[in-house]
């Protein structure tokens, strides 16, 4: 399957050698099928460091490759791979063709992930679909056996696994195809004041307070309000998950101005729990990885997506006096649409 997308994934050891190559990056390089196993990462990737082939520093990079006479540059990311128990086992590197143009302008030839996207989903639907014949077996013949019975609490426990397989292929769906947005001018306080009221009856019950602190006047955004609600909504329980034994959440807004006069508005989550560990800082924001044991850890990566669809981003940062705070920044848009007035 690795070898049907039209991108490169190699995948190294800890000692950053190549144990994996699939057909693309072997045709793309001249190798031959299985010759570029045991090659050291730095060959296959002419100066990258040990740092990023370890997948410790994720930022994308550029390389200039000679291959069979013409010169090619891959835009690379290198990620992190880890076992159950959170110990680094190597890498994999995912990289894409750029071509030039005449005018020597570089342009993308993929969209990175795309066919990884197809593949996660149609894996998704193929799973779903034999998952709903043996939960509705499971339920028959639990129907059969008397409510005393201990066999019965045995199947309902087999059902709420499969509850929560069904759960992580929703989110796999979710996650390989987002719905499509339909940005629009967008009242980010509506949003916030609507999300708020869904989850209040669950800040009571997790003894949470909640405080906000929102800018006078801020300007309307391009974005999807559904979407971005469903953004607000996850940050939102993720923080009062953060804080089991009870404490505050803080919910801001306002408007960053930089020196090039680009303005981004800003949507801030602040608990006040026990933060986020520094090891686990890069990797939050990773598909199916999350600390909690009923987690999928798809929430955080389908809000990025999200936010990403309008030019956004998500940042998490842990606080001085404890807690952490994930902030939303979207775009002004060049042309103002109009000021929210509190």
């Amino acid at each position: 399957m690795l070898d049907a997308l039209e991108q490169g994934v190699v995948a190294m050891d800890r000692e950053r050698k190549v144990v994996y190559a699939n057909r693309w990056i072997e045709e793309l390089l001249g190798f031959e099928p299985g010759s570029l196993i045991g090659t050291p990462g730095a060959r296959v990737f002419p100066g990258a460091d040990a740092r990023w082939l370890k997948g410790a520093s994720r930022e994308p990079r550029d390389f200039r490759l000679e291959a069979e006479g013409r010169e090619t540059t891959l835009k690379a990311e290198s990620l992190p791979l880890r076992n159950e128990d959170g110990e680094l086992v190597g890498s994999v590197v995912l990289a894409e063709a750029i071509s030039e143009t005449e005018d020597g302008e570089f342009q993308k030839k993929i969209d990175r992930l795309v066919s990884l996207g197809e593949l996660s989903a149609y894996v998704a639907h193929e799973i779903r679909n034999p998952l709903t014949g043996i939960r509705t077996t499971v339920q028959f013949v639990g129907s059969k056996f008397k409510a005393t019975d201990p066999r019965r609490e045995d199947l309902e426990d087999v059902i709420k696994e499969l509850d929560r397989i069904e759960q992580i292929i929703t989110g796999l769906l979710m996650f390989a195809r987002p719905p499509a947005a339909q940005p629009q001018a967008c009242d980010l306080h509506s949003v916030l004041e609507k999300t708020l009221a869904m989850i209040e009856l669950q800040l009571g019950d997790a003894q949470v307070t909640l405080s906000k602190a929102y800018t006078d006047t801020l300007p309307l955004v391009y974005a999807d309000p559904d979407l971005t609600q469903q953004v607000f909504l996850n940050l939102c329980l993720n923080a009062v998950q953060a804080m089991p034994q009870g404490g505050e959440l803080h919910v801001a807004t306002g408007v960053r101005r930089y020196r090039t006069r680009r303005s981004m508005v800003d949507v801030s989550f602040r608990d006040s729990g026990l933060g986020i560990p520094k090891e686990l800082m890069e990797r939050i924001f990773d598909p199916f990885f999350t600390t909690r044991s009923m987690g999928t850890g798809l929430g955080l990566p389908i809000s990025v997506q999200i936010v990403r669809e309008v030019g956004g981003v998500i940042t998490a940062k842990n606080n001085p006096t404890g807690g952490a705070t994930l902030r939303v920044s979207f775009p002004v848009p060049a042309e103002p649409l109009g000021r929210v007035e509190e």
